[in-house]
């Protein structure tokens, strides 16, 4: 299915049978599409800027998928991707040119995770990414061979990436799933090595500087304690010791009066 440029703003078909291998509907005015086709193996969609993934105006029921072009649509958060989910063979995603909005511009790597089976190739180019969650995983992607994020200029080469360099000093699976080399490779503008970063000492070390503090705290708080409990001891030995000589006071007076009176006594007999 040839493109047919800039002349629909709205497609909706549902091939019954076998659809076609190849669909590009790249450079249109696409605000809504709604396609259903068992035989589709790649799907383009770029430069369709008024496209949203949102349910009700994004529907591909296309099982068979595995290339799907989003360049240059409107993806102002990676979130919108659940909405992709059920097309779960996809190997190759392209992302690029998608301004994200301001809150959005963190990477979740964990929204690709449905995918992780069989994709193979991430662009995320000039997306304004501007940071990479620490929660970042990518050890159940056996067949992930390339990840793009290059001209995201606020993206920082710090110890942010380790997961993606934990992930390259990995060999890639021999398994043959796809018909393609298989070597490894991160795009990022980066004016350092991602191997000079040393991202797991410094976590070791900031570790262990946050074990010791903890353990300094513990034993503060312990020495604490125990002096507290030393002088609170004293005081209340301190006072049962004036409530006894006050008590003892009060009785020699009374013995004292005591023998006055018979004193007193005796002198009138």
């Amino acid at each position: 299915m040839s493109s047919l440029l800039n002349l629909m703003y709205s497609i909706k078909i549902n091939w019954n049978n076998e659809s076609p291998h190849i669909i590009d509907l790249s450079q249109n005015n696409l605000q809504s599409i709604k396609l259903h086709g068992q035989s589709t193996y790649k799907l383009l969609l770029s430069n369709n800027t008024k496209l949203s993934l949102i349910p009700t105006t994004f529907y591909a029921e296309l099982p068979s998928l595995k290339y799907l072009d989003l360049d240059s649509i409107q993806l102002s958060s990676f979130e919108h991707l659940i909405y992709l989910h059920n097309l779960s063979n996809i190997h190759t995603l392209i992302l690029n040119n998608n301004q994200l909005n301001k809150q959005h511009r963190t990477l979740n790597w964990n929204i690709f995770y449905p995918w992780r089976k069989y994709l193979t190739h991430v662009s995320l180019q000039n997306m304004s990414i501007e940071k990479l969650d620490s929660t970042n995983h990518l050890n159940d992607y056996y067949h992930l061979l390339t990840v793009d994020l290059s001209s995201n200029n606020d993206l920082k080469c710090n110890c942010e990436l380790h997961h993606f360099i934990d992930w390259l000093k990995i060999p890639p699976s021999t398994s043959a799933v796809f018909n393609e080399p298989r070597n490894k490779g991160l795009k990022l503008d980066c004016l350092v090595s991602f191997f000079s970063l040393q991202c797991n000492d410094n976590q070791s070390k900031s570790t262990k500087l946050f074990i010791g503090i903890v353990i300094i705290g513990i034993v503060l708080l312990i020495i604490t304690l125990m002096i507290a409990t030393v002088i609170i001891y004293y005081i209340r030995r301190k006072q049962q010791s004036k409530s006894y000589h006050s008590v003892f006071g009060d009785t020699d007076l009374m013995a004292l009066n005591e023998t006055d009176t018979l004193q007193k006594i005796d002198d009138v007999d």
